[in-house]
């Protein structure tokens, strides 16, 4: 509309700023809305709108644009607003839960998940900001970057509704084995082969979403219900920060670096992952021997719990 250029970086700002906190609300906001049961399904439908938004936005945005640039940016701030007008309606009818004790939410394994949240998007965003490096790498035109991240997309719907169709939680083996397609799809990518570059994107994109509802499971589990909005925006920083890491990389070195980055990125997660029960397992035993010794000197409160635990 005309503002000086340092008003339009500090709109900017501003939505940056809320982004990661509507995030966490509105993930925390399904676990009112939707039966646990089909948690898993909501979240690859969840998926799928996002991926069908960033495919539609720009050609929505284009199209918009075409009459008047504020107009467009106006149309689609509304409608990203219409969930604040109509999800505290929803949670409001939820009875409210007693006052439950802060505690702590960035736990060990909660830190881990979130390094593979930042791993995995650092990946993604790898092939989404570089997808004009990989074009012109192929002398093709710089539009030609659309088959990459048409084809990472697409590949991304398909894995969202193969999600919404098992709706079931994956092991620490298929978690293992995801990472390794990634991990293999980038390296495809690396080849220097337009066959195998596609194929490479297509990998990453069908395991993506089943990843990012496992990290979001998996945080759900691990937290608190009064700390699950907090740990979920943190989650939305996390994914942000494996975007600006990729984007920073591809701006002072090359898409060759910044994948072959990615790829030890997604190595380190795949090896905490891996090492994950004998790391944080050794912890836990040693917290409850602890934990013990201490009631050990505490026969009354000891007593006292366990008749509690008894009425219960």
């Amino acid at each position: 509309m005309g503002a000086p250029y340092a008003v339009f970086i500090a709109s900017a700002v501003a939505a940056g700023l809320v982004q990661g906190a509507a995030f966490g609300y509105l993930r925390d906001s399904a676990n009112y809305l939707v039966v646990q049961s089909q948690m898993t399904r909501a979240l690859a439908l969840a998926a799928f709108a996002s991926d069908l938004t960033f495919l539609v936005t720009p050609i929505l945005a284009a199209s918009l644009g075409s009459v008047s640039a504020s107009f467009s940016i106006a149309v689609i701030a509304i409608l990203g607003a219409v969930p604040a007008m109509i999800l505290p309606s929803a949670r409001g009818n939820v009875e409210p839960r007693a006052v439950e004790t802060r505690t702590r939410s960035l736990t060990p394994e909660v830190l881990l998940w979130l390094g593979c949240a930042c791993a995995s998007s650092a990946a993604i965003s790898g092939i989404e900001v570089g997808a004009v490096s990989l074009a012109m790498g192929f002398d093709l035109q710089a539009g030609y970057g659309a088959i990459f991240t048409g084809t990472l997309c697409a590949a991304s719907l398909v894995g969202s509704v193969g999600n919404g169709l098992l709706n079931k939680a994956y092991s620490k083996e298929h978690v293992a084995a995801m990472f390794l397609s990634i991990i293999i799809g980038m390296a495809l990518i690396l080849q220097n082969s337009f066959g195998l570059s596609i194929l490479g994107c297509a990998l990453v994109g069908i395991c993506a979403p089943s990843l990012g509802i496992h990290y979001s499971l998996q945080l759900n589990r691990l937290v608190t219900p009064e700390m699950r909005a907090e740990v979920f925006s943190v989650l939305k920083i996390s994914t942000s920060l494996g975007t600006i890491l990729a984007s920073a990389t591809l701006g002072w070195t090359s898409v060759t670096f910044a994948l072959t980055a990615s790829i030890w990125m997604l190595a380190c997660a795949l090896a905490a992952i891996l090492s994950k029960d004998f790391i944080i397992g050794r912890r836990l035993s040693e917290t409850r021997l602890s934990g013990g010794a201490e009631l050990a000197t505490a026969p009354a409160l000891t007593a006292g719990r366990r008749s509690e635990r008894n009425d219960r």
